[in-house]
């Protein structure tokens, strides 16, 4: 049962150890979203993530996923860990905004030094998108987000989330996104009103690395910081 005193959290994972990321496919090999995750490393990291996050914490929480082959498989692994079976895992709610940047016909690692020149936030892949484009539609998640997350808390306790609610601390039900670096980083940079250079200074997650966003307490070391909230577990170019 949830906890009025309960502050809310999002945690953000990218997908585990893929084919890709270890250079078994390229993006012209196979399509994008059937690209799986190597195993076993992939895997044990999910499980561990899993388990790192824990069953307390999903167990009440929206729970929310990309399509991807490989964000699915990870999600499916990381509740194992978590010590979640078919019979009691949450409902996950598979979103195709949380999708991968679409690379287009060309080769990103041939566009990197373009890339840089015109900024990362920027710079349309050819054929494909931008961060700017991602940033749009991770937007767009979010405001969903809130809404399901409104309807939830005042199921639970007649509260309508609006902002000043948010801010407060009266809304306790937890998030989890599985998804994709990318995306990752354009989700925290709306929610935390980052600006572009400041999403230029961070870079890729590792896989299955965990980032929270939560109130500033919470975060003995925050990265960025707006108004109550903070983050943390973010990559950081160098």
């Amino acid at each position: 049962m949830l906890q009025k005193d309960r502050k809310m959290q999002i945690k953000l994972v990218r997908h585990a150890y893929s084919m890709l990321n270890a250079g078994l496919v390229k993006h012209q090999d196979m399509p994008n979203h059937q690209i799986p995750i190597v195993e076993p490393l992939g895997i044990e990291q999910a499980m561990n993530a899993g388990k790192t996050i824990g069953k307390g914490y999903l167990r009440e929480a929206l729970v929310y996923c990309s399509p991807y082959l490989r964000t699915r498989q990870t999600m499916n692994h990381l509740l194992v860990g978590a010590g979640f079976d078919e019979t009691n895992k949450p409902k996950v709610y598979e979103d195709p905004r949380l999708r991968e940047v679409d690379f287009g016909y060309g080769d990103p690692e041939s566009q990197k030094p373009k890339r840089k020149l015109e900024g990362y936030f920027w710079y349309r892949m050819d054929g494909g998108e931008s961060a700017a484009d991602c940033f749009d539609r991770t937007s767009d998640f979010l405001d969903s987000m809130m809404r399901q997350l409104e309807r939830k808390q005042k199921e639970v306790y007649d509260i309508p989330l609006d902002d000043a609610v948010i801010y407060s601390e009266k809304v306790n039900r937890d998030v989890l996104i599985v998804t994709h670096g990318l995306i990752i980083r354009c989700f925290v940079m709306r929610f935390l009103h980052l600006t572009v250079e400041q999403y230029d200074s961070t870079d890729t997650p590792g896989n299955c690395d965990i980032i929270t966003i939560a109130p500033r307490e919470q975060i003995a070391n925050p990265q960025f910081t707006c108004g109550r909230w903070a983050v943390e577990g973010m990559t950081m170019r160098q």
